[in-house]
């Protein structure tokens, strides 16, 4: 049997006590899958250390998702303690100053259509060029600066006519 034929043949016969071994150690289920399947690829690239005697193989199938296992469980880890820290600086930081103008910048902004105003925020908010934005939203930069010149001349109008609202959003919604 040749080796490929060989790590098939192994695979396919750990696959359900893999698995399990899986499901009875994660949650949500659903991640089980991902390991199974993070556990295939990683046994399929070490295929030339498989062991010859079938047990011994059934063994270094086990230890290499167990390594899976311990690896999902350091990213769990690391990403919840990520996840706290950004809530306690989030918790700690000053609230944001709604000033009227600024709601007003954010409403025609909003009211943009979504690609412009995508656009808009990724230069003015994120301090993104226009040619890295397009890049960001999958457009020429030619094209980004055009939409860019045209998103800005509706925030003009929009911010212009601010006793008009119904206008602004007829405007806004335009080409």
């Amino acid at each position: 049997m040749n080796a490929r034929a060989r790590i098939d043949t192994v695979l396919a016969d750990a696959a359900p006590a893999l698995l399990a071994f899986f499901l009875r150690r994660v949650e949500p289920p659903a991640d089980a899958a991902d390991l199974m399947n993070e556990t295939l690829i990683a046994a399929w690239r070490a295929r030339r250390r498989l062991p010859v005697q079938a047990e011994a193989a059934r063994k270094w199938c086990f230890g290499i998702a167990r390594h899976v296992l311990l690896h999902h469980a350091r990213s769990r880890r690391r990403r919840a303690a990520v996840v706290d820290r950004l809530r306690l600086a989030i918790e700690v930081a000053p609230p944001p100053t709604a000033t009227a103008e600024l709601t007003e910048v954010r409403a025609a902004v909003d009211g943009l259509p979504p690609q412009l105003a995508e656009l808009i925020r990724l230069v003015h908010w994120d301090g993104f060029s226009i040619t890295d934005a397009a890049e960001l939203l999958g457009v020429p930069a030619s094209t980004a600066r055009s939409q860019h010149a045209r998103a800005k001349e509706l925030l003009r109008d929009a911010l212009a006519d601010p006793a008009r609202p119904h206008a602004r959003a007829e405007k806004l919604t335009e080409g």
